[in-house]
């Protein structure tokens, strides 16, 4: 019992990969939600796969919020488009190991699958692993919801923070499971993304502060991603830290 969210600009083939392996999987109660924001058109004949064609591109966080408004199950996994996973059998390991939630991990950037896959915790709840919008997997009561006017990035950190830092969730990774593919080949192309949400501080930053501060969470939007974080509020262990590593690119 999954709903699956896939937005796409049907930039990358790989999405096919991705429908086809989702077609595979016997669970009638299961989902996936097409948000089509190129408008193209989809054929579809699967009573589980609802295609969704909005008149104009909503971007990648209200396209989340779309689909899990419409989203039947607790369970949501955000995916995108242009990655390649062995659906099936994440879905059928998540429930059977009842993971509350999941996200891409850099140790999933292998070639191929192992016979053996495990669920690690992955004891980062102050750091979101990078990429880990790519693969997201959480419980629909512990969505916080995104701010309609934040439209590409950050959304995949608000999520992350509210369950790691507010609810107290344990995020885990699967290892031994192989994600491959575009990786976010949509979001790398200039015309796709204006020019003033390619800048470091972008109007998608200034929504991603107001948002973690009504969360009651601190945050910083500080890139390498080892030392992009996030925290309670009066937790200054951990901002002394972050305040450390930043010290430390500084003065080397």
């Amino acid at each position: 019992m999954i709903s699956y969210i896939i937005p796409t600009l049907w930039k990358s083939k790989n999405i096919f990969k991705t429908i086809e392996g989702f077609k595979s999987i016997d669970d009638s109660s299961t989902e996936l939600i097409i948000i089509d924001n190129a408008q193209k058109g989809f054929k579809n004949t699967d009573d589980n796969i609802r295609y969704i064609s909005p008149t104009r591109n909503y971007y990648v966080n209200p396209s989340w919020q779309l689909g899990i408004n419409l989203s039947s199950n607790n369970n949501i996994c955000l995916v995108n488009d242009d990655i390649i996973f062995d659906i099936k059998r994440f879905h059928n390991f998540v429930l059977d190991n009842n993971a509350e939630g999941i996200t891409f991990h850099h140790e999933n950037r292998i070639k191929k699958d192992n016979k053996k896959w495990e669920l690690i915790y992955n004891n980062s709840p102050h750091r979101r692993p990078a990429g880990g919008g790519q693969l997201l997997y959480f419980k629909k009561e512990n969505y916080p919801g995104l701010p309609p006017n934040m439209k590409f990035w950050f959304g995949d950190d608000i999520i992350y923070f509210y369950n790691t830092l507010v609810k107290e969730i344990k995020f885990s990774f699967i290892k031994g499971m192989a994600i491959t593919g575009d990786q976010s080949v949509t979001v790398t192309q200039d015309n796709i993304v204006p020019q003033n949400y390619q800048e470091h501080f972008s109007p998608d930053t200034l929504e991603y502060y107001k948002k973690m501060h009504t969360l009651g969470l601190n945050c910083n939007t500080v890139f390498p991603m080892e030392i992009k974080m996030a925290w309670k509020y009066g937790d200054y262990n951990t901002k002394l830290e972050f305040e450390r590593l930043i010290d430390d690119k500084i003065n080397g």
